[in-house]
């Protein structure tokens, strides 16, 4: 099946690349470990960069691939900085063409992410705070006694042991933080839709509001949506 679009999103843990149709249709997504595993074949290629990986940069430069930043433009209004990572932007740039707003989108990744979008479209700003599993990182990595362990989706009440304690505390912790948000922002907005994605999403997906959408592929689809922005709006 011809795909002519490559889109990749270089995150701090994981890369992903979606080949898409010409039409948008998302035909394979696969994680990539090394730039030797980029296509030979003529295909257009977008990417976004949160990680600043200046091996794989070079080498998508010089497949003449199209990097995507809030320099080259949205097709949304922002209130926030020009500084806003392109991770976040390629998520809202999804949501605004599938008009799927007022919402939220909670990207749970190395760093979770949470941005509002309101009722006319316009990105009102957003929330950074450290993901799950590098919470266990620093705990391990700032401690003498603590180990790195691994999250749990449903922690118990009281830990029995020291894993256990710092699986409560965390798992449990960040998903209290996470619906404090949600509440903190319908108080002040009104009702919205939830979006969340991003490799850490099975930790929460059992403590979010039932009408939670969960949608693993949504940056890709951001990528790909933002590249055909861009290029109808005269990029080169």
């Amino acid at each position: 099946m011809e795909a002519p679009y490559l889109c990749i999103d270089i995150g701090n843990s994981v890369i992903k690349a979606g080949y898409f149709s010409s039409e948008g249709l998302l035909l394979q997504v696969k994680t990539l470990e090394s730039p030797a595993e980029l296509p030979e074949a003529p295909v257009q290629i977008a990417f976004i960069d949160t990680r600043l990986d200046r091996r794989w940069r070079e080498a998508l430069y010089a497949r003449n691939a199209t990097e995507l930043s809030m320099e080259k433009g949205v097709p949304f209004r922002s209130v926030y900085s020009p500084q806003l990572g392109p991770d976040r932007a390629a998520q809202l740039v999804a949501l605004w063409e599938m008009k799927a707003f007022p919402a939220i989108v909670i990207s749970l990744g190395t760093a979770c992410t949470v941005d509002y979008i309101d009722a006319q479209g316009v990105h009102q700003g957003g929330i950074i705070t450290p993901g799950i599993n590098l919470r266990l990182k620093a705990l391990a990595e700032k401690t003498g006694r603590l180990p790195l362990v691994s999250p749990v989706s449903q922690p118990a009440l009281l830990g029995k042991n020291t894993i256990e304690a710092i699986q409560i505390g965390v798992s449990r912790g960040f998903q209290a933080e996470l619906i404090a948000h949600i509440e903190t922002l319908r108080r002040e907005f009104g009702p919205f839709r939830i979006w969340i994605t991003g490799g850490e999403t099975e930790i929460i997906r059992s403590t979010m509001p039932p009408d939670t959408i969960f949608a693993p592929d949504l940056t890709l689809r951001g990528v790909w949506l933002w590249q055909r922005y861009w290029r109808l709006s005269g990029g080169k």
